[in-house]
């Protein structure tokens, strides 16, 4: 029964109904209450309130809501029932199909969920695999780079090693070249010693009233007032020749017999129309202190290539000169500056016939080339006082083995000695063409600067140690420094031959 009932319309007082006329069924009373929209009163049968006058159910509705009979309670329960069944078949059949299709894609699921799990699985264990492999390359790659590490530390010690011997030889060979010099030096002045004296032997007036006799081999006392000072052994004496040694005057031979030795032979003047022939030597750069000696690579690679070449000039004139040589070497030259070079034989026992070089002073580079300025400054002499080879180099420019190797062949059959050669290419690029030509080392350069030597180059006669041992017209002797005479230094060398072809 409903806790709450609405109120029935207000009567006036009526007379006791009859109880047989009462209806007896359910009330059909709707409820007004809004929580309840639609609801009607849950009294099942009508119970007559004797309380209130009137016909009013103890529900509180009258009776004109009731039905009047009273529906059969079994068939109401088995409607009720029937729905009720009904409505649980409906319930659970909707429950079994969600259940199942809720299952089936939950299974569904799971396997999708499975399946993935075991492809990831299989992704995981092959990326394990190829990380272990990548670790043992890693590992293995490790020990290879250890390996190539004590390798070169290995080699690292064994160029310091190589280094450190490079710079003791390359202090020996500083020491010998000073050494060298010092028995230059020694030389020039003991030859000038002897020059002087032979002047001195000339100013003595020769007596009178006796015929002067030729002296024999065996008379090989000095004179008399010669100074003590002045005499030298023969074995002391150095020859000193353009290509031919020296007899010292030690004999009884007359004294203008000995001046004649010691001056160079003049030629028989050239007449300007004369066609003679030299051999010259362009070198690769004009600081080279002495020209390649045959047979080794350097000379061959000069040689293959044109360097050295028998020059025919067509008379003793400056143009005649330059254009012959420039006509000889226009494919090494290019139109650059070039000039002749000093050269002198070298008069140091070891190094007796190779020649020395040196570039021209400023104050002769333009000078007239002709065949007497080549005589007496640059060329080097026969036993007969003719020019019998020169050698020139470049002004500004120098020659690289990589330019030589790409010029054209001039004499077929040494291209053996183009081959790589420690001594020559170490610091050339060998077969780089990208180098530019100027940072390219010159083909000369086979050994570092030598610092500066002990005695200053203005103590050194240039007249001296380039030309003739007597002073030229005019001069007079040179003071000679105080200076203690040093002896020979022994170097064990192998004697060098003269260049020339």
């Amino acid at each position: 029964m409903s806790t709450r009932t609405s109120p029935s319309p207000t009567q006036g007082p009526t007379p006791q109904a009859d109880e047989a006329d009462l209806p007896k069924g359910n009330c059909r009373y709707i409820l007004l209450l809004p929580e309840v929209k639609g609801q009607r009163c849950a009294c099942v049968n009508f119970t007559h309130n004797q309380a209130i006058p009137g016909a009013t159910c103890d529900c509180g509705h009258l009776a004109c809501f009731h039905t009047k009979t009273a529906e059969p309670a079994a068939a109401v329960d088995r409607q009720e029932v029937e729905a009720l069944r009904q409505r649980l078949q409906f319930l659970e059949d909707h429950y079994a199909r969600g259940q199942e299709d809720s299952l089936g894609k939950v299974v569904a699921r799971v396997s999708d969920l499975e399946g993935l799990v075991e492809t990831r699985t299989d992704e995981i264990s092959q990326e394990i695999k190829r990380t272990y492999g990548n670790l043992k390359l890693a590992w293995n790659s490790i020990g290879e780079l250890e390996r190539r590490s004590h390798h070169a530390d290995y080699r690292f010690r064994y160029i310091d090693e190589k280094l450190a011997s490079i710079g003791a030889e390359l202090d020996r060979l500083h020491h010998r070249q000073l050494e060298l010099n010092d028995a230059d030096i020694n030389l020039e002045e003991r030859i000038v010693e002897l020059a002087d004296s032979i002047e001195e032997v000339d100013e003595i007036p020769e007596p009178r009233g006796r015929p002067a006799r030729r002296k024999s081999t065996s008379d090989s006392t000095p004179p008399p007032n010669r100074p003590a000072a002045r005499q030298r052994p023969s074995s002391a004496s150095t020859p000193h020749s353009q290509g031919s040694s020296l007899a010292v005057a030690t004999t009884g031979a007359p004294v203008t017999s000995v001046r004649q030795t010691l001056m160079p032979l003049r030629a028989a003047p050239m007449s300007s129309a004369e066609t003679w022939t030299v051999h010259i030597s362009l070198l690769p750069t004009s600081s080279q202190p002495f020209p390649f000696e045959r047979n080794t690579n350097a000379y061959k690679r000069c040689l293959s290539r044109g360097l050295h070449q028998m020059v025919a000039i067509n008379g003793s004139s400056s143009e005649a000169f330059v254009s012959a040589v420039s006509r000889a070497f226009q494919s090494l030259l290019r139109g650059r500056p070039w000039m002749p070079l000093q050269a002198k034989l070298c008069d140091a026992e070891q190094l007796q016939g190779l020649p020395m070089l040196r570039p021209l002073d400023q104050t002769l580079v333009d000078c007239k080339y002709d065949a007497d300025f080549l005589r007496r400054h640059c060329a080097v002499l026969d036993m007969s006082g003719k020019i019998d080879s020169l050698y020139i180099a470049m002004r500004y420019d120098t020659l690289s083995w990589h330019a030589l190797r790409h010029s054209p062949s001039f004499l077929d059959g040494l291209e053996a000695s183009w081959e790589y050669d420690p001594l020559l290419d170490p610091n050339s690029p060998f077969e780089d063409d990208d180098v530019d030509e100027y940072d390219r080392p010159s083909a000369g350069d086979l050994l570092p600067p030598i610092p500066s030597l002990k005695r200053a180059a203005s103590e050194i006669s240039r007249s001296s140690s380039f030309g003739s041992a007597v002073p030229p017209e005019g001069e007079g002797s040179r003071a000679k420094a105080a200076r203690t005479v040093c002896p020979m230094p022994n170097i064990a060398e192998v004697r060098r031959r003269v260049e020339t072809v």
